[in-house]
């Protein structure tokens, strides 16, 4: 139902099993189908997220920082606030805040409840460019799941989430008994 590729077609990773089986027929293969689309998706996400930022002069990784911001205009996000919400170390942050606030996207406020503390504040200037460039970036999400009917765009979405999460459980598993 709404299905636009023939999932029948031998794609890279249908290639890739053979070729382990062939070489390593005892290979138990079971997670690479999964796993190596993902990754083989990851990649197509990333030419065509990438080239996208390119042309507002962004990265992704400042997309991220600049998008946290304008969601939460209410708020006064600290660099860890941020470094939560977009899932970074504290030195590749700096870096993004650093690179932000020379474009004069964001501005760094002394936080008023930790004299030590700063606040990160997105600039009119950044949450303009921030909603366009979040139009552009949401039209092409919407064009790479094109392939799927909203059935399968829902289904796939569940997996993934079901996936996520318990990936995320067994890490805090390993963190308590470290």
């Amino acid at each position: 139902m709404g299905d636009k590729t023939n999932i029948t077609e031998t794609d890279f990773v249908d290639r890739l099993i053979q070729e382990w089986l062939d070489t390593v027929p005892t290979l138990d293969l079971s997670g690479l189908p999964v796993i190596a689309r993902i990754v083989r998706m990851s990649h197509y996400i990333s030419q065509f997220v990438d080239a996208n930022f390119a042309r507002y002069n962004l990265t992704i990784g400042e997309f991220e920082v600049l998008a946290a911001l304008a969601r939460n205009p209410d708020r006064q996000l600290s660099p860890k606030d941020l470094q939560e919400k977009i899932l970074i170390s504290s030195g590749g942050l700096s870096n993004r805040i650093n690179r932000l606030e020379n474009k004069k996207y964001i501005v760094r406020m002394p936080d008023p409840s930790d004299r030590r503390g700063v606040i990160v504040k997105i600039t009119p200037e950044g949450r303009k460019l921030t909603l366009e460039t979040v139009e552009t970036h949401v039209a092409i999400e919407k064009a790479l799941i094109q392939g799927l009917g909203a059935e399968d765009q829902d289904q796939l979405a569940d997996l993934l989430k079901k996936l996520i999460l318990s990936q995320k459980s067994q890490l805090n598993e390993k963190t308590k008994s470290a």
